[in-house]
């Protein structure tokens, strides 16, 4: 749940962007990969999101991936425009932590087909 809260708010922050700018803004001038990218995370984190509740296990993985590619393009896009992103320190805890539990993460989410395996 808490993967799951976490994203949610990341999603509403990129989705409120999107409303104040629209689909195609240039974050203020940045290359066109990193404004696609951060525009598409408004959609990943809500993906993410539904999975953890549908699919825990898919969603477990998804938000991994999620996580550790947010914060390799923010340490990208720190150095290539110097400067600082407001969230990125929160991004790297939320990374630490999603790292320090995906593993608890992962096996507690019980396979779909688990009950049926089991009788």
């Amino acid at each position: 749940m808490v993967y799951a809260a976490c994203l949610a708010g990341a999603a509403f922050n990129h989705a409120r962007i999107l409303l104040g700018h629209g689909l195609w803004w240039d974050y203020g001038g940045v290359h066109p990969f990193y404004a696609a990218f951060w525009t598409s995370l408004t959609f990943f984190d809500a993906l993410a999101v539904l999975l953890l509740l549908a699919r825990p296990r898919a969603g477990v993985a998804l938000t991994a991936l999620i996580i550790v590619a947010d914060v390799l393009v923010n340490t990208t896009a720190a150095l290539a425009y110097r400067f600082d992103l407001p969230s990125f320190a929160a991004q790297c805890g939320f990374l630490f932590f999603v790292l320090a539990t995906v593993t608890r993460a992962w096996h507690g989410c019980a396979p779909a087909d688990s009950a049926t395996l089991q009788h």
